[in-house]
């Protein structure tokens, strides 16, 4: 019956929001209902060398304490209202800064409501550069809507003044050029290669 219970386990509406108090530690407030189901697992995919503290569980009562099982640490509640609140601290070491990691229910969303906002804040005076997913941004705030829980944010930043180390919009940029210019370098190698064919099943007369 738990197992039926759980299956059909549906995320209705999500509301995650992350501080970011440098670029390798951040904290999360998680609100998630979820129908279907009496308990709710989640799963917060762990960098090597994460750290992770559960600071407050409202709404909602943890079944057993927080358990890593492979490369995520593994989480479940059983809820005492409709929506539920998770917090928690996240460091990551120098090779994971801007990101922070979502504490993700199992529960899919339904991928029909966009019923899933994000919200970011990083430090005064940060300048901010890419980010996944894309937020609108106002000052040092910003704000996103989107159908489904991503499994982590990623915010570049920099000091005041400053330029962010990593943008990934420019990243994205830079491999959609290089993609569509790898793809037309083929199709006219195609092409070429097909006019050569062609030309040779029909050779010229000689004139004699």
């Amino acid at each position: 019956m738990a197992g039926q219970a759980q299956a059909a386990a549906v995320l209705t509406a999500a509301d995650a929001r992350i501080v970011f108090i440098s670029p390798t530690s951040c904290t999360v407030a998680l609100t998630v209902s979820v129908g279907g189901a009496p308990e709710v697992e989640h799963r917060l995919a762990l960098g090597s060398g994460t750290v992770v503290e559960l600071t407050g569980l409202d709404g909602a009562e943890a079944v057993g304490p927080p358990r890593d099982i492979g490369r995520t640490r593994a989480l479940s509640v059983r809820p005492s209202q409709s929506s539920y609140t998770i917090r928690y601290a996240v460091q990551n070491p120098g090779s994971e800064a801007h990101r922070c990691a979502l504490w993700l229910p199992t529960a899919p969303a339904d991928g029909r409501s966009r019923n899933v906002r994000l919200s970011v804040q990083v430090p005064p005076g940060a300048v901010t550069g890419g980010s996944m997913p894309a937020f609108a941004w106002t000052g040092e705030r910003g704000e996103a809507t989107l159908g489904h829980l991503p499994a982590f944010v990623r915010v570049s930043f920099a000091g005041a003044g400053a330029r962010p180390a990593w943008d990934v919009s420019r990243v994205m940029d830079l491999v959609t050029l290089l993609v569509l210019a790898v793809a037309s370098a083929l199709w006219l190698r195609r092409a070429r290669a097909a006019g050569a064919r062609s030309g040779s099943t029909h050779p010229a007369p000689v004139v004699k």
